[in-house]
């Protein structure tokens, strides 16, 4: 694909430029990668839609290649389906996971940013209840991001950094990490988090998508690349990196296309990612 590099970190000015040097943010528009492209033009409405008809009629969390064009129903015709799912199924077992491809389309969709992260955390709400635990908010963010790394272009940040940015969630929220977060608390920290919003300003492709959300002045500063103290605090966690997830329906697991399993290294086109939920690679526009 042809690329253009992104602009460098220090473009963006003052102090605030330097703190997002550091942490590996680069302000450019993120772009799908060839083949992919009808996915780029799905508004968020039409994301859940397909995320309800999955919910209804796929017994498993795993996609194979006629249920992807079947779900999605964007392409012109089968070798189009064929080649935009040979870009998700990196391990070429013939099925991708599920969930990692929704997530990764909800981010990118097209629609308010509120309605996006919103659908983001239905997908990886496995009982419906409105609420996620550690672990299964741990793997959303690694999941999605691994799925955004397909599509845009990116290279995953350290596990560290994403268990970072999950315990971040439950010390603002001030709850142990026993305990479960709220849809509100999951808002409440995207939104007001900079890292976070530096990184959607990449899929925010009109002013009013983001119409309604804290200005930079209401925004907190957290650098996800160093290791927070108070680990045992409530709220913090333990500094072990989780897995798994709470049984139920669609337990969070691995389920094809490497998700969530991928080095980081030799991804074409990519830039390193130190603390943003997804930063597209020398495929996006500046």
């Amino acid at each position: 694909v042809a690329a253009r590099a992104p602009s460098p970190p220090a473009a963006v000015g003052g102090r605030r430029g330097s703190r997002a040097a550091a942490m590996g943010v680069v302000l450019t528009r993120a772009e799908v990668v060839r083949g992919l492209e009808p996915l780029g033009e799905l508004r968020v409405e039409s994301i859940r839609a397909v995320f309800d008809e999955f919910e209804e009629l796929c017994p498993t969390p795993a996609l194979w290649e006629r249920a992807f064009a079947e779900l999605l129903g964007c392409f012109d015709d089968d070798d189009a389906s064929a080649r935009a799912f040979a870009v998700f199924d990196t391990d070429g077992n013939g099925l991708i996971d599920a969930r990692e491809t929704l997530g990764a389309l909800a981010v990118l969709s097209k629609g308010h940013l509120t309605d996006r992260l919103k659908l983001l955390f239905d997908v990886f709400d496995l009982n419906r209840a409105n609420e996620m635990q550690f672990d299964e908010c741990f793997m959303m963010l690694r999941r999605t991001m691994s799925g955004m790394r397909k599509m845009v272009g990116i290279v995953l940040p350290p596990e560290r950094v994403v268990h970072n940015m999950t315990k971040q969630i439950w010390k603002q929220a001030k709850r142990h990490r026993q305990n479960c977060i709220a849809y509100e608390d999951w808002f409440n920290w995207w939104s007001q988090d900079s890292c976070i919003r530096s990184a959607l300003k990449m899929v925010t492709w009109r002013p009013e998508e983001q119409r309604g959300l804290p200005t930079p002045d209401l925004q907190t500063n957290v650098d996800y690349t160093k290791s927070s103290s108070g680990d045992h605090d409530a709220g913090a966690g333990n500094p072990t990196t989780p897995g798994g997830g709470r049984s139920g329906r669609g337990r969070l697991t691995e389920a094809g296309g490497g998700a969530g399993g991928m080095s980081p290294k030799g991804a074409r086109g990519s830039v390193t990612v130190g603390a943003t939920l997804a930063v597209p690679g020398g495929n996006g526009k500046s």
